[in-house]
């Protein structure tokens, strides 16, 4: 079996360009001027809860103690932004609107009142700056959330857009039903579910559990517990350190990763096609399958596809560092 350090490397490299092309461009309405802005200030960690049923999100931290709320409100899939009360005000009637403190929390929230999809539909988006140290519960039916440089506990769900996390430290829990997940610079627990797109890494470390149903994963420059799922798609993983495990697993597509060299492991590995290098290897070894262990044993390795081939690789701590 031929080892395909250069086939791997190229492929990561083309796909943590795209990434890192997308994940530059996450700040929305940076032009626009909000329809209301308020500030309030809390003592620290707090917590933010946001609500919105058909708008975007983004919370981003910053120093100071500080909240401030931004409201952006677009009318009838118009492009442009309203700033006026007279604009919108008739249409703002059928919503209930909420920017407040309580205690440590500040609340963000726009919904519309019953059933009545007529002509007054808005988009209404909230942009908040707050303070590093806060937890964020971010929900929009209609949007994408963009959440950056904060610590703590998030929980953030949207069922019709992408979800973006730059810089973020603690636990969180995120779930698109109609979008991608785009993760760069995270530490900490991370569990990332969507249904309907691609899910991306950089530059991340700590607990990484990940799984789409419709979409590629790609991850690069991950490091600790790795566990990625797909069910249509391909998967793509430099790992530059390991902790206790690494699986990878896809119906639809084959898996290339590329792991540190020299240290030791348990393979599981399995696909049409099974290509690696085995050194110090005890085991079974066949064209589509590899059970065994390598340099005396250590972190498993699990590898598995229906659909593709395994591709595994390897590199040195120091090239990653």
């Amino acid at each position: 079996m031929k080892p395909i350090s250069i086939y791997v490397i190229a492929l990561l490299f083309v796909f943590s360009t795209a990434f890192l092309a997308q994940a530059g461009s996450l700040a929305p309405l940076d032009n626009e001027d909000p329809y209301m802005t308020k500030t309030f200030t809390i003592n620290t960690p707090g917590k933010v809860m946001v609500r919105t049923s058909g708008g975007s999100i983004t919370v981003s931290g910053h120093n100071g103690n500080d909240v401030e709320v931004k409201m952006y409100v677009k009318k009838n899939g118009s492009s442009s932004w309203f700033s006026s009360d007279d604009d919108i005000e008739e249409a703002l009637e059928e919503y209930d609107i909420s920017i407040r403190q309580d205690g440590n929390t500040v609340y963000a929230e726009a919904e519309r009142r019953g059933r009545n999809w007529g002509n007054n539909n808005l988009s209404i988006s909230f942009v908040l700056e707050v303070p590093q140290d806060i937890s964020a519960d971010l929900n929009t039916s209609g949007g994408s959330i963009n959440l950056s440089k904060v610590e703590g506990e998030h929980n953030v769900k949207t069922s019709g857009g992408s979800l973006n996390f730059d810089e973020i430290t603690g636990y969180t829990e995120a779930h698109t039903s109609g979008g991608s997940i785009n993760i760069s610079q995270y530490d900490g627990v991370m569990k990332g579910n969507t249904s309907g797109g691609s899910i991306r890494a950089n530059n991340s470390k700590g607990e990484l559990n990940l799984h789409t149903s419709g979409g590629s994963i790609v991850l690069e420059d991950v490091s600790g517990n790795i566990d990625a799922h797909t069910s249509g798609g391909s998967i793509k993983a430099f790992v530059n350190d390991l902790d206790e495990y690494l699986t990878l697993k896809t119906s639809g597509g084959s898996i290339n990763a590329v792991i540190p060299q020299g240290i030791g492991v348990d393979l599981n590995l399995s696909g049409n096609r099974v290509n690696t290098k085995l050194t110090n290897f005890t085991g079974q070894a066949e064209k589509n399958n590899i059970e065994g262990s390598m340099n005396g044993g250590g972190v498993p390795i699990t590898l598995k596809t229906s659909g593709g081939s395994v591709n595994l690789d390897y590199h040195r701590m120091e090239a990653s560092k």
